[in-house]
């Protein structure tokens, strides 16, 4: 935004592919980077994502300011420009570890003392429903709740150290929460690994944000399988169970973009194919996992979120995995998080740590 609040560029959501990183690379570079922003160098963090749109979109040159999507929002119902903390660590102009924006970052997209505005934590009032908005609107409190992974951990009693929240939905995300800062080679060393270091919804606290194409490539195995339905996947499910998967060495490989099958051989069906994908999907997560607990310590309890969990191949999975989950009963968790986190804003609720 310029001085007085008017939008130079259009916004972007945060998965688009359009982001610039070689001035980054250049001027910050690479461990630097996931050093201080906690994140992965790519077209995906907001830095970049400006860096294309000072070069396609002139005007963002000039830019004074910087809101998030859901802070543009609260600012145009009548709140201040604010950055809520879980929010700004995603972006690459802040400094995660250090608690601050980072002045390098900030100036390298052309950026000032100011371009970030007051940071605030998920909840905090931020202002009053202005005159503009909808009539049923007008007059109640204004908070950002901060980011969805985190509320709906948060709703789910699993934000707290000690909690590893497993959410399955179409990425599987895991979250550890912790208050000790951490050193910067560890930080470093996650965000090489696509786990993210954010600063956390509840106050001098850090969420670590590890992600998964989980429920995306299970997704893309029940399609190949012509299976659609919740109850024919729920099937699947169930016959994956009475595979032994030492009996093929069929094996599935996946990304983001898609996945690949190998070795098929005379043992292949579909229940046999649905075991293989998520046979492997269980050893990225915990391949994850193991790498948090390097830094963070064992979980003491588990907690999981998400459709997926539902299916029984995968709850059967899980649980050869952790020995014993808790299953969040919130059919909208980070939704539901979302809105409890307005009830604190409004002093309707009381912030749970537990």
């Amino acid at each position: 935004m310029d001085a007085v609040g008017t939008p130079l560029s259009p916004g972007l959501a945060w998965h688009d592919p359009r982001g610039i990183t070689e001035p980054i690379l250049k001027e910050l570079g690479d461990f630097e980077f996931r050093a201080r922003a906690g994140a992965l160098l790519n077209e995906i963090v907001t830095i970049s994502k400006t860096l294309w749109l000072n070069e396609n979109y002139p005007k963002s040159k000039k830019a004074k300011h910087f809101l998030s999507a859901p802070e543009w929002v609260a600012y145009c119902l009548g709140a201040e420009p604010v950055n809520e903390l879980s929010l700004v660590s995603r972006t690459g102009f802040f400094d995660v570890e250090a608690r601050k924006p980072w002045a390098e970052a900030i100036a390298l997209v052309g950026g000032g003392n100011d371009f970030l505005a007051r940071l605030v934590v998920a909840g905090e009032p931020i202002g009053i429903v202005n005159s503009q908005a909808p009539e049923n609107l007008r007059g109640a409190v204004i908070t950002i709740a901060g980011h969805d992974h985190f509320t709906a951990a948060y709703y789910s009693g699993a934000i707290n150290e000690g909690s590893l929240f497993d959410s399955m939905g179409t990425a599987e995300a895991l979250l550890r929460t912790f208050k000790a800062p951490l050193k910067r080679e560890a930080i470093a060393e996650l965000a090489a690994a696509n786990v993210g270091l954010s600063c956390s919804v509840i106050a001098d606290h850090y969420t670590l944000l590890g992600a998964l194409p989980t429920g995306l490539t299970l997704e893309r195995a029940c399609s190949l399988l012509g299976v659609n339905s919740l109850e024919e996947k729920v099937a699947l499910g169930s016959a994956a169970l009475s595979i032994d998967p030492s009996a093929s060495a069929m094996r599935v490989v996946n990304d983001y973009h898609g996945l690949s099958i190998t070795n098929l051989d005379d043992a292949v069906s579909p229940a046999a194919l649905f075991r293989a994908t998520v046979e492997h999907l269980v050893e990225d997560s915990a391949e994850m996992i193991s790498l948090m607990e390097k830094f963070t310590g064992k979980a003491q309890n588990v907690v999981i979120a998400g459709g997926w969990i539902k299916n029984p191949i995968i709850a059967f999975a899980k649980e050869r995995q952790f020995g014993s989950y808790r299953v969040s009963n919130a059919q909208e968790a980070g939704a539901t998080g979302a809105a409890e986190f307005a009830g604190i804003a409004a002093g309707k609720f009381k912030l749970r740590l537990n």
